[in-house]
């Protein structure tokens, strides 16, 4: 299977996961794909990709149906940054979020299958 077709997926169930179960699905996607392709180099790369573009994703969806740009500016007047930094973090809790899980799950699984 190629990378893409791997990124692509995973995107999509990292997506829709959020989208119907709530934030959680991120580690716990990321780990099983960290875990399923635990002897590919890419494997955390890809996941970090991954829950950084679905995440991506929906802010730009939300952004689209709803007032995210007002939303961000309140957040970031309570936090004394620009809103859009609110924006970048969010997509980069993301991606920390399925970047930790993703390589936890694939030294497990190499502890656990060596080749």
């Amino acid at each position: 299977m190629s990378w893409l077709i791997r990124f692509l997926a995973l995107t999509l169930v990292l997506l829709c996961g959020t989208w119907w179960a709530g934030w959680w699905c991120v580690p716990v996607a990321a780990a099983a794909f960290g875990a399923w392709s635990a002897h590919q180099r890419s494997a955390v790369l890809t996941a970090t990709l991954a829950s950084a573009c679905a995440w991506g994703a929906l802010l730009a969806y939300d952004a689209t149906v709803g007032p995210v740009g007002r939303l961000l500016a309140i957040f970031g007047q309570m936090l004394r940054m620009p809103g859009g930094m609110i924006a970048v973090l969010t997509i980069a809790f993301a991606a920390l979020l399925g970047a930790s899980a993703s390589a936890l799950a694939r030294g497990i699984r190499r502890l656990i299958a060596p080749t």
